[in-house]
């Protein structure tokens, strides 16, 4: 092994919970003797994926803590369960803890309900980032073609933006407080976006994937 890099990241969140998350990029001799100095594409993503998954399990760990806390009476809420949730990123998909809180038996006494903290930061399952993004690269060619594309041109992307499962999929992209002229300036002057718009749940925009027109 002709050089070893270790780089580490660390957080610490508001309740004073710390994360540290290290990656190892092993260079060889044989790489090294070829010109393969630097880091490449490869070690890139790895580097950035290991980041991610630390980051994003963290911040949605310490969300879901400050949920848990009833507004009210400042208590704990009780525990419905614990399952897993999966959330798609530019950097890739991380897996993270879904914890389900139950409603404060001392503000809502005989009520028996639960709720999901994540799922009211990440509806869709994806950062609003990767959402639109897809709906940038959605907006310039056909979604076949779109979801064979490795990686954007502008960023290191370590999966596809086009999930199958995902919203661009099932025809909508979700775009929190957009109108159509904030979009067409947040998708950049150089394109003329026609955009079907319907009012949705807490003042959200959903934009169908098929009323996206690239317009010459």
């Amino acid at each position: 092994m002709a050089v070893e890099w270790t780089i580490t990241i660390e957080g610490k969140n508001e309740f004073g919970d710390v994360c540290r998350k290290a990656v190892r990029i092993d260079k060889s001799w044989e790489r090294l003797c070829d010109g393969g100095i630097g880091l490449s594409i490869e070690d890139s993503k790895t580097i950035m994926m290991a980041l991610q998954s630390a980051v994003v399990a963290h911040e949605a760990e310490t969300y879901s803590l400050f949920r848990r806390v009833c507004p009210d009476c400042h208590t704990f809420r009780p525990v419905k369960d614990y399952t897993s949730r999966r959330i798609r990123t530019v950097f890739g998909t991380v897996e993270v803890r879904n914890p389900r809180w139950m409603l404060c038996r001392n503000c809502h006494p005989g009520m028996d309900g639960a709720f999901a903290p994540l799922k009211e930061i990440c509806p869709d399952r994806a950062t609003p980032e990767l959402l639109e993004l897809s709906a940038r690269l959605g907006s310039m060619m056909p979604y076949r073609q779109a979801s064979r594309l490795p990686c954007f041109p502008d960023n290191l992307v370590v999966e596809p933006f086009a999930d199958p499962d995902g919203p661009l999929a099932h025809g909508r992209v979700r775009l929190g407080g957009f109108n159509r002229q904030e979009l067409g300036q947040h998708l950049g002057s150089a394109y003329r976006i026609r955009v079907s718009l319907v009012p949705c749940h807490e003042q959200e925009t959903r934009a169908t994937a098929a009323s996206w027109r690239l317009l010459r």
